[in-house]
């Protein structure tokens, strides 16, 4: 895999030029059956049109190998724990965590139970990375820059990146921040200050109803396990989307439009394309690497999206190894043996590092050390399997309405996603997919189980039949923003973590604030700014004495007369997180220490982002309920804020100078894109980044752009795709990604939609072969060599 690396500070802009492939011309391929049509927009994004199903797979593969390989190497190499051998040293302790979580066995697994047509799709698209690897066209210059050669792709090689790409989107490292909180503070507290979802909050289902049932802290589960988290030691991402019905809209056809929320990968995580042949015509975004769309996309009928569920499908649980044989675990009265392997991994410019994994019957061991005698394993639906999932990938494309896509869903493993689709017919539904385990009573799961007991063992998981489902439903939309999914009297567990109402709030607004709306509207939605939170702040504020210091006083001033809205040219909403940050820094001392609060602050896990978050809307809630729980003894809000409106003015005179006209939000709320390999090279940047842009909104509104308190406002969560259907005319249709269609950073496609991005505009998602044809940037013909 070894070549000669050229080095970071031999690498030239000519040289990132000269890396771009050719998108023109005819090439003749071994392996394709077929001539491949492929033509390219003025964004670079590739159409590519073939005569039978296994070319459209073959070419979405050579496609988005000429696009994205580098991107596709990175993930496949970080998935199986091999990063440390492009990106040296500093990728060593990631790979280390990836080894043990063994997905590279996982993905194996699902590779050989996937159905015939799932992996005659697999080993297509593989063949297609290939195709374009052998081509004799340049690879990408990450290649030079690192010394590595790609290594032929593998079939199961997309089901590892699908993998990578979720694993931390679970719930796992909630559990284990828990955990901690519950050991430092005891189970009450612990509880007090990480509670479930609160009463008040709006649900999915039914539409417009909000969440009547009580506070679900799992208080009697922390008590339970308080005593085994003593035998441990150290333990060391939102998204809207909504659907209205024809009946409240310009044309009598659904709507169908959101946005994903991530943190900002470079190149996008999501891969523009649209593949068509004789069996389906799709549009939509992809994982570079992986066939198919699963997230997001249209074919000639229906139309889908996703945004997380926040469900609980990941448990940890506290193995007891053998003090005599570290290779032997307790399973109630037995030991049995541990899967252990010695593993070696390569680092570029440095030693090997040699290391050992462990897995259990409930999967890998991914904290801790066996041979301390105490150790994490974590069981994780995705690597719970084999699973053939990834034949819903095929059969996803053949339904040609909302029920027929929903029944589609049936077998989903990973994510768990709120599924929601509308049709040419008119249609509009929502689907809960995916597996949600059940644990003994459907009772939470808020901390780690012991794992030698036996007595939280799975039983099974939600029937199909059972998740939630709403088709139709009499109000005319359905709106999703990671909020609860269901009411109180939904029988089984789902999960304790689920977002805040804000968001979902502002976007059933937006809906039914929109009279007949197009597509065209949707982008009003998409740059909805008003937080709630910070409208709860101003009436708060109104009561504050006038302040000493006249810089203070004149950002009172200015916040007092705020609407709440996180408009970039506004100072206001600057003032409002900078008071917002003192204050929640001073309780995070107050309720967790300066230890933990410090831990909580810079949130590098999304456990700590999750326990964070929700400690934000505790105060939020504190503040209008005048509860003075959170505050030192004495306290009141008023004092409270008063402190921290001073604190925040303070800290932006020193960051953004005296002129408060000079704090405007989108001075320093901007994205932070960085190439993976800037990272570990930080010379690479200035080549290989993409600029940063302004941006509005914050983490409370659908315009997303939440940041860590350590690193005021540089926006780390934001809109990763925005997307609006329209099923009555494909062609209205309209997208946009952060940076661009290629993963080049010589490519002039490499973050040209950064602009339109920025300012909340969509481009147009060509569907018609003619108009395609007829504004092409490029035309390359594949034919059968």
């Amino acid at each position: 895999m070894t070549a000669t690396a050229i080095g970071a500070s031999s690498i030239t802009a000519a040289d990132l030029s000269s890396a771009v492939p050719s998108m023109e011309g005819e090439l003749s391929l071994p392996g394709l059956h077929d001539t491949v049509t492929v033509w390219r927009d003025n964004l670079g994004i590739p159409h590519v049109r073939a005569a039978n199903e296994r070319d459209a797979w073959f070419a979405q593969g050579f496609v988005t190998a000429q696009d994205r390989l580098w991107a596709m190497e990175f993930d496949r190499l970080r998935a199986v724990g091999r990063w440390a051998e492009a990106a040296g040293e500093s990728a060593v302790g990631q790979d280390t965590q990836m080894r043990r979580h063994r997905l590279e066995d996982a993905a194996k697994a699902d590779y050989a139970a996937a159905g015939p047509r799932a992996r005659a799709m697999l080993d297509a698209y593989a063949e297609g990375v290939n195709a374009f690897i052998n081509s004799g066209a340049p690879l990408p210059a990450e290649y030079a820059i690192t010394g590595i050669e790609p290594e032929p792709w593998e079939p199961w090689h997309g089901l590892a990146i699908f993998k990578v790409r979720h694993i931390f989107m679970g719930v796992f490292e909630s559990k284990a921040w828990r955990a901690r909180l519950v050991k430092e503070l005891g189970p009450e507290r612990a509880a007090e200050l990480f509670p479930s979802y609160p009463p008040g909050q709006p649900v999915i289902i039914p539409t417009g109803s909000s969440y009547d049932g009580p506070v679900d802290i799992g208080l009697q589960q922390m008590l339970d396990a308080a005593a085994d988290l003593n035998l441990i030691g150290e333990t060391d991402s939102g998204s809207n989307s909504w659907v209205i019905s024809g009946s409240r809209t310009a044309t009598g056809k659904p709507i169908l439009a959101g946005d994903s929320h991530r943190g900002l990968d470079t190149p996008s995580v999501y891969y523009q394309n649209h593949i068509a042949c004789d069996s389906f015509n799709v549009i939509g975004v992809s994982f570079a690497g992986l066939p198919g769309f699963p997230h997001f996309g249209h074919n000639g009928h229906v139309a889908w999206c996703v945004t997380h569920t926040a469900a609980d499908y990941q448990d940890l649980y506290i193995e007891r190894f053998n003090d005599a044989d570290a290779s032997l675990y307790q399973r109630e009265e037995d030991w049995f043996n541990a899967d252990v392997r010695d593993e070696v991994i390569r680092v570029r410019d440095g030693d090997d590092v040699h290391m050992r994994t462990w897995a259990t019957h409930h999967g890998p061991v991914v904290g801790g050390d066996p041979l301390s005698g105490y150790a994490l394993a974590l069981r994780y639906t995705a690597g719970d399997g084999p699973d053939p999932w990834a034949d819903i990938l095929c059969s996803m494309l053949d339904a040609h309405t909302v029920p027929e896509l929903a029944d589609a869903m049936e077998g989903w493993v990973d994510p768990v996603n709120n599924f929601v689709m509308a049709d040419s017919d008119g249609n509009i539904g929502y689907q809960c997919r995916g597996e949600i385990p059940r644990r003994p009573g459907d009772a939470p799961a808020p901390l780690p189980f012991a794992g030698w007991d036996g007595e939280h063992e799975w039983e099974g998981a939600i029937p199909f039949a059972e998740m939630p489902r709403n088709i139709n439903p009499p109000e005319g939309y359905i709106a999703t923003a990671n909020n609860r999914p269901v009411a109180a009297d939904y029988p089984y567990y789902i999960s304790m973590d689920f977002a805040p109402g804000y968001r979902a709030m502002r976007v059933a607004h937006g809906i039914e604030s929109i009279k007949n709306p197009s597509a065209n509207d949707m982008g009003r939605i998409h740059a909805e700014r008003l937080s709630l939170p910070a409208q709860t702040y101003i009436s708060a504020l109104s009561r504050l004495m006038q302040p000493a210091r006249s810089s203070t006083a004149s950002a009172l001033r200015r916040l007092r007369t705020w609407s709440g809205s996180m408009d970039p040219d506004a100072v206001e909403p600057t003032i409002y997180s900078a008071m917002r940050d003192a204050l929640m820094w001073r309780l995070l001392k107050h309720n967790l220490g300066e230890r933990l609060a410090a831990l909580a602050w810079e949130p590098v896990d999304r456990g700590r982002g999750v326990f964070f978050n929700r400690f934000r809307n505790l105060v939020t809630d504190a503040i209008a309920a005048n509860d003075t729980a959170l505050l030192p003894a004495g306290e009141t809000w008023q004092n409270a804020l008063s402190v921290a409106l001073d604190e925040g003015v303070h800290t932006l005179t020193n960051k953004l100078g005296r002129d408060i006209d000079d704090w405007a939000w989108s001075r320093i709320h901007k994205t932070r894109p960085q190439h993976p390999l800037s990272f570990a090279m930080p010379k690479l940047g200035e080549l290989l980044d993409p600029p940063r842009v302004a941006t509005g909104g914050d983490g409370d509104t659908p315009w997303a752009g939440s940041y860590s308190p350590a690193d005021f406002a540089a926006v780390g969560g934001m809109s990763v795709f925005r997307y609006a259907y329209d099923p009555a005319d494909w062609e209205r249709s309209l997208w946009a990604v952060p940076l661009g269609s290629s993963g080049h950073p010589g490519s002039p496609h490499y973050a040209e939609q950064a602009d339109m991005w920025s300012n909340v505009r969509m481009a147009p998602m060509m569907y018609g072969w003619d108009r395609i044809a007829a504004h092409a940037e490029s035309k390359q013909t594949l034919r059968a060599a």
